[in-house]
Formats: structure tokens, sequence, C-alpha cells
């Protein structure tokens, strides 16, 4: 076996194992027929290997394949974000373009902050803030700065970085003739048979985090109707006995007729933690501090 190997048959071997198809390959790499066979064929005399098994058109890798792409594919990863951290970094700590990937109901707590904080005489940044999605974080723009956040903690692969960067009060919403609404305040456990209104967390909005939150506080909301965006979400509590619970929402904001009152645990205001989630390339990197800064801020 040599000792020595172009960087570009490690990339090949790679997206082999996991396309499977010479068409596949063929079209992401952008490489002719010949092109993948000769590469193929230099793998398998670098590694004396086979690597693959060939049939009808299928290439299933071996082994040996599959521990050698174990090994690469963090290395491999880490080389090809290397652009896109270089092109987001300079001196000054500004990025030319942010994109947001945020869960709904914090969407318009951080928006303006943030827009507010990033731009200035010297840096005005290309922004953009769109429903929560693992694919913008994991595989960014390149030249872009890309922050998921949301509720945490939350299940993600070994590729990403999630850190907890603040924890909100959440309230209860009920218009004004509903038998709630005299309240001060309201417990979790009054809540338990009355149907409540939700909004969608995007991809973000997986079963796992509502069962948490029912082990964590034994209490089971009937969630029978999900809805877009808070504003949607605040119509259905004007016209009909829904209750929704979400985070803070300025009275100016408030249709008429809602109230909102506090929502508490055993006596205790319930907290929703949130978290920022990015890829591990941009690890330490000068914005990500900044940017979590600037959302503790706005959340305090």
């Amino acid at each position: 076996m040599k000792n020595t190997i172009d960087l570009n048959l490690y990339r090949f071997l790679y997206l082999l194992s996991q396309q499977k198809t010479q068409a596949k390959v063929c079209h992401t790499l952008d490489i002719s027929k010949a092109t993948f066979t000769r590469q193929l064929a230099e793998c398998r005399q670098r590694f004396d290997n086979e690597l693959f098994n060939a049939e009808k058109g299928f290439y299933t890798p071996t082994l040996l394949c599959q521990q050698l792409c174990e090994t690469i594919s963090e290395p491999l990863e880490q080389l090809e974000q290397i652009p896109q951290l270089a092109q987001s970094y300079n001196a000054n700590q500004h990025a030319n373009e942010y994109l947001f990937s945020i869960i709904n109901p914090l969407s318009a707590m951080l928006t303006i902050p943030l827009v507010t904080a990033l731009t200035t005489e010297e840096q005005k940044p290309k922004i953009a803030f769109i429903d929560w999605s693992i694919e913008s974080i994991e595989t960014p723009k390149r030249g872009a700065v890309a922050i998921g956040i949301g509720g945490f903690p939350n299940e993600l692969n070994e590729r990403m970085v999630e850190r907890k960067v603040s924890s909100v009060p959440i309230f209860a919403y009920v218009n004004d003739q509903h038998p709630l609404s005299q309240q001060q305040e309201i417990e979790l456990n009054d809540m338990e048979n009355l149907d409540t209104v939700r909004v969608s967390m995007g991809s973000l909005d997986l079963s796992a985090y509502y069962e948490r939150m029912r082990k964590l506080t034994g209490v089971n909301l009937e969630q029978k109707l999900t809805v877009s965006s808070m504003s949607a979400a605040l119509d259905c509590v004007k016209v009909s006995p829904y209750v929704f619970v979400g985070m803070y929402i300025d009275d100016q904001e408030l249709p008429p007729g809602i109230r909102r009152l506090p929502l508490k645990l055993e006596g205790k205001p319930m907290m929703f933690d949130v978290g920022i989630q990015y890829h591990r390339a941009f690890y330490q990197h000068p914005i990500i501090a900044q940017v979590e800064a600037f959302i503790k801020r706005a959340l305090s």
C-alpha cells in the first residue's frame, strides 16, 4: 500500500460509499465515466483491496471500505468547511451574510434585536431568518454564518454543536371570556383538560420534545390545534376557548380581549430553555460568541 494519496480520491471513495452508483457520483463530482473508472482503479490499487462489490451498477462497500470511510469522513468534512470559514471570518469579527434558522415563537423576540446589533454604518450584512431546519445549519451556504435558535436540548448529530444561552418565562394566553381569565396566574395542572393551540416549530417540531416535557411535569396537555404563527394562534384564542402557551408578547402586540397570564408549575415560573446550534466548523469562532451575546441581551 502506498503512503501518499490524492485527497480527491478520499472524497471519491467516501462519496461512492454513500451514493453507491456511478451516475450519482459522476453527477456530484462533475466527472466523466472514464475518470470514475480510473479513480476507482487507483483506490483499489492504493489500498490493495476491491473496496466495492459491483453488481448491476450498484456498488456495495466492503468491510475495509466501510472502516476507511468511517475514519476519513470527519477530517474530510472539516477540510471542505475551510473555504467557508475563511470567507466568513475577518479581523473585525463580522460576516457578510447571516442565516438564522429559528423557531417561530422566538422569531418575534429576536429578529429586530439581531438585525439592529449586526447592522452598522460600516457593516451591512445580508441577514435571513427562516424556519428551523437541521439542513440549513448542517450544510450552510458557503460564505454565510448559519446559526440555529430553538429550544434546548435537542438530539443532534456529531457534526453539530449546541449551547444553552438563556431561559425565558412561559405565559398562557386566554380571551377575556375564558374561565381562567379572572386569575392572576395559571398553574400548569389547571390546563390539563383544556384544549390548547400551539405554534409549529418547523422541523424541530418533534414529538420527543413534548414527551420530555410531559415526563418532566407530569402534565399531559391536549394539543388539538397546531398553527404556523403566533398571530394565528392569538386569532384562535380570541374567538374560541383555546389556550395558547407561549413566550412573552408585548401588550401593544396583543389583540384586544386577550389576557397574558404567568404560567406556573407548583408555584414556580415555568421557563423555556433557549439554545443555539451551529456546525462544528464554527466552534470557538468569534462571530458565534458575538451573536450569542446579542441573543442573551435580547432575552434578558
